[in-house]
């Protein structure tokens, strides 16, 4: 939590960033990414969600690289579709 807080003050973000130690989060939205960490272990994937006030994943992406990203525009485009 404390990293997360740094990043959050080093970059000014202006959203929530979470912690998910227990990877219940993680495992709730099936982002578990087997042996991808450097070491082997387990990870979380790399992923951006789109999720509704009801708590409803209204769409997701997924990579199996966590070098890449989606590009925003990508994700603007899925929100205008969801309206």
């Amino acid at each position: 939590m404390e990293d997360n807080r740094k990043v959050v003050e080093k970059l000014g973000l202006e959203y929530r960033v979470l912690s998910d130690s227990d990877r219940a989060v993680i495992e709730a939205y099936g982002l578990l990414h087997p042996g991808a960490s450097i070491d082997g272990g387990d990870i979380a994937r790399p992923a951006t969600l789109v999720i509704d006030a009801a708590g409803v994943v209204r769409w997701r992406n997924l990579t199996e690289n966590w070098r890449v990203r989606i590009r925003p525009e990508a994700v603007f485009e899925a929100l205008e579709e969801l309206r």
